[in-house]
């Protein structure tokens, strides 16, 4: 019985244990599944937030000489070995070695890599991986990108196939028909056809280059924008441009703003904004414009101006201002427009200033409605009623010309109610005038002669050793000549019947004293501030921000409403 109940007991911990082990198998059965399907599900979301929506394509096999499954847990590999061909819709890879995980529908391609978008774009490298859902590629080791119109090569791309863009910043190079660009850092967009380069850009062509920080540049139009501070050098001349410009490396064409520069082997010019076309070389510059001739010494500016060097005409337009560098003197001349012309051809050189002409230089200045100045004789040419200051001298006519000897005045020649006033040592006014005059000038542009043809009239005093004042003589002539030493009148000689008297210092009449059309115009002797002053532009105060409610809005609003059907008459500001 006891032997019984033993056994009984034996089968039942049996049985007991039996089914603890079975538990435990089912138990960890239950929880391999329930780890997988955590995984599973793990897999599946993690594989959903990193695919975009539009459910992409998988990458699928077209050849191989060679497959080999290997099928990991949740993850479904192949490799190819051998010509391998694959396809993502229009975009097809080619390789000698390729990973493809169907799970991930990513891709990794060894050897002789090539990558074909849509029959367009054709890349090929080294190696490359390939991220099907995104459509996202990069290829490294020896990378060449052909479009058709370009063929960029690096060692590292990274290209999307999404937007159609490329990148790479482990340096590369751009080929197209007639220039090569090289940079550290670039984007490309295969579409439109646009470069952004950053760092150590250069452009290099037969003709020229251009260097800079920063550039985007156009296959299609071979334009280059340039985003920062760029350098171009042709053959002819070289071009400093700010950000803002546009420059086409096929014409040449240079669209230049933000305060550019273009240097020639005879000239530099400076402004606002400038357009600048190397075959037909002409330019055309627009604000606060500079241009020098090196060659000539001579600075010319204003608001507006237009050069053409085949034809060696410069126009400025706008507070023109010229300033000639002489030797121990400057020359400053400005006027409503300037033009100069420098024909190499003709040798035709000449310089011609229209309207509210000024003049000034340290041993003369004058004023007058236009001039030219022929350098080849070294005659300026006033024309509409000039007025000429020369030391303690004034010269009017209806037309002056005079000529330069040493860039000083040697001889004047003056027509048309032509009048010369020269003062002398007691401030006395001696005068000529006639119909027509020459007068001739010292080495220190003292008046030593003057020459009168035709109705001619003087009035000159005569002052003794002691520099007393002893009379004035006052003649009508035809004609007559008269020389002068140290100011004052030292031989006059009358060619035809004078008819003349002398004054004593006694008898003088203020009405003795001056010919008719006396004008003494010494306020209108132009300087140097006065010319500067001119051509300066007034700066332009801004009026200081009103508060509402404030007692200067009160007086407005006031005006408002009394004002003539309520509106005010806005004043515009002058146009320069």
């Amino acid at each position: 019985m006891k032997y019984s109940t033993k056994i009984h007991q034996i089968n039942a911990i049996q049985e007991s244990t039996k089914a603890f082990e079975i538990g435990k198998s089912i138990s960890k059965v239950l929880s391999y599944v329930f780890l997988s399907l955590i995984m599973l599900s793990f897999t599946f979301f993690s594989a959903k937030a990193q695919t975009p929506t539009g459910n992409p394509s998988k990458v699928e096999i077209m050849k191989a000489d060679s497959l080999i499954g290997q099928n990991q847990p949740f993850m479904q590999m192949k490799k190819l070995i051998g010509n391998v061909g694959l396809r993502q819709g229009t975009t097809l890879l080619y390789c000698n070695l390729a990973i493809l995980n169907e799970t991930t529908n990513i891709l990794e391609a060894y050897g002789k890599v090539k990558i074909i978008q849509a029959d367009t774009v054709t890349i090929t490298g080294d190696t490359a991986y390939y991220f099907g859902n995104e459509r996202k590629a990069i290829i490294n080791g020896h990378v060449k990108l052909d479009d058709r119109t370009i063929v960029l090569s690096t060692n590292k791309l990274d290209y999307d196939l999404n937007t159609s863009i490329a990148y790479y910043n482990t340096g590369g190079k751009i080929i197209d028909k007639k220039s090569t660009l090289t940079s550290k850092e670039g984007y490309y967009n295969t579409v439109t056809k646009l470069f952004d380069f950053k760092k150590d850009v250069h452009v290099l062509d037969k003709e020229g280059s251009l260097t800079a920080d920063s550039l985007r540049y156009s296959t299609l139009s071979k334009e280059a924008f340039f985003i920062a501070p760029t350098l171009v050098v042709n053959k002819k001349d070289t071009t400093y441009a700010n950000p803002g410009s546009q420059y086409n490396t096929v014409t040449k064409i240079s669209n230049l703003k933000g305060r550019s520069t273009v240097k020639t082997e005879d000239y530099t010019m400076t402004a606002d904004t400038m357009i600048y076309d190397p075959p037909t070389e002409i330019g055309i510059a627009i604000g606060n414009i500079h241009f020098i001739s090196k060659k000539d010494k001579a600075i010319l500016t204003g608001d507006r101006g237009r050069y053409s060097k085949k034809t060696g005409v410069t126009r400025v337009f706008g507070h023109a201002l010229l300033k000639n560098v002489l030797e121990n003197d400057t020359l400053f001349l400005t006027a409503d427009t300037l033009v100069s012309i420098d024909n190499k051809e003709t040798k035709t050189k000449k310089l011609y200033a229209y309207k509210r002409v000024l003049i000034y230089k340290s041993d003369f200045s004058g004023k007058c409605d236009s001039l030219s100045y022929n350098v080849s004789d070294s005659t300026i040419y006033f024309y509409q009623k000039p007025v000429l200051w020369n030391l303690k001298n004034q010269s009017e006519a209806d037309s002056i010309n005079i000529l330069l000897k040493n860039n000083k005045i040697s001889v004047m020649n003056m027509k048309g109610k032509s009048f010369v006033i020269a003062t002398d040592t007691l401030t006395n006014y001696n005068q000529i005038k006639g119909r027509k005059m020459v007068v001739r000038f010292t080495n220190d542009s003292k008046i030593e002669r003057v020459n009168v043809e035709g109705n001619g009239e003087s009035i000159y005093y005569a002052v003794d050793e002691k520099n007393t004042l002893t009379g004035m003589n006052r003649v009508q002539c035809g004609k007559m000549n008269m020389n002068f030493a140290k100011n004052k009148i030292s031989r006059i000689s009358f060619l035809a019947k004078p008819d003349g008297k002398f004054i004593p210092p006694k008898e003088l009449r203020e009405e003795d004293k001056e010919l008719d059309g006396f004008r003494w115009r010494v306020t209108e002797i132009p300087t140097k501030e006065s010319i500067l002053a001119r051509i300066t532009l007034p700066k332009i105060v801004m009026p200081k921000a009103i508060v509402k409610d404030s007692v200067e809005v009160k007086k407005v609003e006031k005006k408002i409403i009394n004002s003539p059907n309520n509106k005010i008459k806005k004043k515009s500001l002058p146009k320069l």
